[in-house]
C-alpha cells in the first residue's frame, strides 16, 4: 500500500491531475483544503474523485490537526507559498517532516528572509522594510532613505504579483499607498543586469535543489527569458546557460542561503541575479518551483514532484545537477503590455504548434477576456512548451514564436 502524503491544495497550486500524473502510484494523496477550492466547482469535484479530501475551513489549529490525523498521513507538503505556513503548523502538531514554523515564516515573508540572508553575509541588494500598519511619518522617512531606482515588493506573495520598479520618492509613495496583501512591504535596491551572450535570455536564473536530512543537492540550473514590464516572468529553459566560472559560486550561494534560513527537508527553488558585481541572491522559495520541474522531467527524467514526496516521508533523496540532459526544454509565456485591459484577438497559434520542437500551445486568455499586469506571471496570454536540440535552436525557435503569434489588445 502506498504511503499517504497530505498535499495542501490552493487555487494557485498545480492542477490536481498534473500532480497525480507526476507522482503516479508512489503515494496516496490526501487533499487538504481550506475551503478555497469550493470557489471552483470543477476542481472541487475533481479533488473528491482523485482521493480523500480533508477540508479545514473554520477549524482552529488543534481541530485541523485532529481532522488530518484521522487520515493517518505519513508526510505533508505544500507546492504553493500560500499554504507553506499552514503545512508547517500541521507538521509540527503531527510530528511530520517539514519546515519548522519558524523556517516557514522566514521563507514566506520576504522581509524576514532578506534579514536572515543579510545577517549571514550573503551577496544581495540593499533593502528597506515597511510594516502594513506603518504611520504616515514612518512611510515618509522610509521614502527619503531609499536609494533609487528600487524594486517594491509585497512582503508576502509569489508569481511576480504587485512588484514595481520605482524611480523616485513620489513613485514609491504611490506604490506604498497600494494594496500589499496585508503583509507589508519590502523595498530592494535595483540590481543591474550582467551582459548576456544572447538577447533572448535574461540576466537571472534559478536553482532547483533538494534538501534532505540537512544535506543539499542541486538538481538543475534553470535559465529565464527576459521579463515583461514591470517584473512579470516570461518563462524558463533548462538547462540554463551559465559561465562555467560562475556555476560553483552560484551553487555555493544557494548552499549558504539554505543554512542561513535553517532549511532541513524540502525541495526548493532559488532565484539568483547575475550582475556586473557577480551573482546575487534574489529570493529562496521553500517549495517546488512552478515550471522547472516539468522541464527537468522533459530533458532528464528527474522527477522533483516525487522527490518532494520522498523528502516529506523522511526518506533520503540525492540529486545531481550534472546528470545527462536530452536537449533543451522550454516554457515560453507571452505577456500583455501593462496598458492592455482585454484581449482583442489572437492569431498564429496553429503555425506555432507546427514548429519543430513545440509540444504544446496553450491559450490562457481568449479574445474578450480581461488582462491585468497586476496579476503578475499569471497574466500571460499564450504559453508554448517544447524541447529542442540545443540553445542555438532555442533562440531561433523563440524568435520564430514571437514573430508568428500576433495578439491584439483593447
Amino acid at each position: 500500500m502506498a504511503p499517504r502524503v497530505a498535499v495542501l491544495h490552493h487555487p494557485r497550486s498545480f492542477f490536481p491531475l498534473d500532480l497525480v500524473h507526476q507522482v503516479g502510484e508512489r503515494v496516496d494523496i490526501v487533499w487538504v483544503t481550506d475551503g478555497s477550492s469550493a470557489g471552483d466547482p470543477v476542481v472541487h469535484r475533481l479533488l473528491h474523485r482523485l482521493g480523500q479530501v480533508v477540508d479545514l475551513a473554520g477549524l482552529d489549529g488543534d481541530e485541523a490537526a485532529a481532522a488530518l490525523a484521522a487520515q493517518d498521513p505519513e508526510g505533508i507538503v505544500s507546492f504553493v507559498d500560500d499554504q507553506v505556513e499552514a503545512a508547517a503548523d500541521l507538521a509540527h502538531r503531527l510530528g511530520l517532516v517539514y519546515h519548522s514554523p519558524e523556517v516557514a515564516r522566514n521563507v514566506v515573508d520576504k522581509r524576514l528572509q532578506r534579514a536572515a540572508l543579510d545577517r549571514a553575509g550573503l551577496a544581495g541588494p540593499r533593502y528597506w522594510t515597511l510594516a502594513v500598519d506603518a504611520t504616515t511619518a514612518e512611510t515618509a522617512r522610509l521614502v527619503d532613505r531609499v536609494g533609487y531606482p528600487a524594486v517594491l515588493k509585497p512582503a508576502q506573495g509569489s508569481g511576480s504579483r504587485g512588484i514595481l520598479r520605482v524611480e523616485s520618492p513620489a513613485q514609491l509613495g504611490r506604490g506604498l499607498a497600494g494594496e500589499s496583501g496585508g503583509g507589508g512591504w519590502l523595498i530592494e535596491e535595483y540590481l543591474e543586469d550582467a551582459p548576456q551572450a544572447e538577447p533572448w535570455m535574461a540576466s537571472y536564473l534559478s536553482v532547483e535543489s533538494v534538501v534532505s536530512g540537512g544535506r543539499t543537492g542541486h538538481a538543475a540550473i534553470t535559465g529565464r527569458f527576459p521579463l515583461a514590464e514591470p517584473f512579470r516572468e516570461c518563462g524558463n529553459f533548462l538547462p540554463g546557460i551559465i559561465d562555467p566560472d560562475l556555476e560553483q559560486p552560484v551553487l555555493a550561494l544557494v548552499d549558504r542561503a539554505v543554512v542561513a534560513l535553517g532549511i532541513e527537508d524540502a525541495v526548493i527553488h532559488t532565484e539568483v541575479k547575475l550582475t556586473p558585481d557577480g551573482p546575487m541572491l534574489i529570493e529562496i522559495n521553500g517549495r517546488l518551483g512552478g515550471r522547472p520541474p516539468f522541464l527537468l522531467a522533459d530533458v532528464s527524467g528527474v522527477n522533483l514532484f516525487q522527490a518532494a514526496c520522498e523528502v516529506a516521508l523522511g526518506r533520503p533523496v540525492r540529486v545531481d545537477a550534472g546528470a545527462p540532459r536530452r536537449g533543451v526544454g522550454f516554457w515560453l509565456m507571452l505577456q500583455p503590455p501593462v496598458t492592455a485591459a482585454a484581449v482583442a484577438s489572437v492569431a498564429g497559434l496553429e503555425a506555432v504548434a507546427g514548429l519543430a520542437g513545440v509540444d504544446s500551445v496553450t491559450l490562457n486568455r481568449r479574445p474578450g477576456d480581461p488582462v491585468d499586469w497586476r496579476q503578475g506571471t499569471e497574466s500571460h496570454v499564450v504559453a508554448v512548451r517544447g524541447r529542442v536540440d540545443d540553445h542555438r535552436t532555442l533562440g531561433e525557435t523563440v524568435e520564430c514564436i514571437r514573430h508568428q503569434v500576433t495578439i491584439g489588445y483593447h
